[in-house]
């Protein structure tokens, strides 16, 4: 049998107490079991890659998902709106590949993938995306030291937080969504939101995998078969 794995929104370095634990213990129950494993953002509360330098938490996580591409699992990290900056670090020590979006078939289906923060469209969520993804300021960001940007970055990452999320997003991803399914995509996997929620429509399935924050929730694929799932240790 085989079996693919949706995780996202751990945002590990601002979690409560525990949640790296859990996550740890659901990648050890996979490991040997997956065939591979997708990380649809926002693993951490905030990721950016200096040019040797990198945030420190979370590293079992990341010792743990070296573990898993060791045994053979394929891991794959698709990037949100708190990582910043991924870079060659993952590829190149991890064995994890890295990209923005995915459209791939998995057990003959058709799956298109995204962690979905652009379906926020409110004008400081679309700035704030913009400013984190200037190449410029990318640029000019690894300059400042590790420890003072780091701190900043998680401030800002605070306050994100606290502004909340656009009441009417979980209706914009279900839209996005069907426009995947109804451009040839099978199955349309997205995130962000952090409310897990699986839909079978005409057009193919929508699932979002929630987050490890409250729901320790995630999507997987058996032979063909999409299912949302919640771990519990």
């Amino acid at each position: 049998m085989s079996a693919h794995y949706f995780v996202s929104d751990a945002h590990l370095g601002a979690s409560p107490p525990g949640t790296e634990e859990r996550l740890l213990a659901f990648l050890r129950s996979i490991r040997g079991k997956a065939d591979s494993l997708y990380i649809l953002g926002d693993l951490f509360d905030f990721w950016f890659e200096y040019g040797s330098a990198i945030p420190k938490h979370g590293f079992r996580v990341l010792t743990e998902l070296a573990k898993l591409a060791d045994a053979g699992t394929r891991v794959v990290y698709l990037s949100g709106n708190h990582d910043l900056r991924l870079r060659d670090f993952f590829s190149r020590e991890l064995g994890i590949e890295t990209a923005a979006e995915l459209e791939e078939t998995i057990d003959g289906v058709r799956v298109w993938m995204k962690h979905g923060e652009e379906t926020d469209r409110r004008w400081l969520s679309v700035f704030f995306r913009r400013l984190m993804r200037s190449r410029l300021n990318n640029f000019l960001y690894s300059f400042i030291h590790p420890d003072a940007g780091i701190r900043f970055a998680n401030w800002v990452a605070t306050r994100s937080r606290a502004r909340g999320l656009d009441p009417g997003l979980k209706q914009k991803m279900r839209e996005s969504a069907q426009e995947k399914l109804c451009s040839g995509a099978d199955v349309a996997v997205m995130a962000h939101v952090h409310e897990p929620e699986l839909l079978r429509t005409g057009s193919g399935v929508y699932v979002n995998t929630g987050d490890w924050l409250r729901h320790f929730s995630y999507a997987v694929i058996r032979d063909g078969e999409v299912m949302l799932e919640y771990f519990k240790r």
